[in-house]
């Protein structure tokens, strides 16, 4: 898992992967990892990671349990723990529990510390963005 961070993320799901040269564009509910190496446009929310590849683009709202950025992200993020690699490009405003930015990343937006997965909850809902639970797929 290393391609997609540095540091943890639930592996037992599945991953949908939007490829080089794919774009698109609408609303994402996952329950599953997002890796995006192509170009996507639209609101995600994710009861797991969505990452950025290095050649990857995203443009919208996300919420996710985590988010890595390793390519380039414009919009907003709210998040239990977001990372901007070395190389990634993240402009917008962010909450997340925790907050990590390497050497060479970049930054515009601003940040703000929340204590728990809760807040994020709250944070979405005044945005108008929900949360799928984690019981979804069950229900489809």
């Amino acid at each position: 898992m290393a391609v997609f961070s540095k540091g943890s993320i639930n592996t037992n799901a599945q991953t949908t992967i939007i490829s080089v040269g794919a774009s698109v564009k609408g609303e994402f509910n996952l329950t599953s990892m997002l890796y995006v190496e192509g170009s996507l446009e639209g609101n995600i929310a994710s009861n797991n990671a969505v990452v950025v590849g290095r050649g990857g683009f995203i443009k919208g709202n996300v919420s996710a349990v985590k988010v890595v950025i390793n390519g380039e992200f414009t919009g907003k993020i709210s998040a239990n723990e977001i990372e901007v690699l070395d190389g990634g490009i993240l402009t917008g405003d962010i909450a997340a529990v925790t907050l990590s930015i390497e050497g060479g990343a970049k930054f515009n937006g601003k940040s703000t510390t929340i204590q728990s997965a809760e807040e994020i909850g709250d944070k979405l809902e005044k945005n108008g963005v929900e949360l799928i639970s984690e019981n979804a797929s069950k229900d489809l």
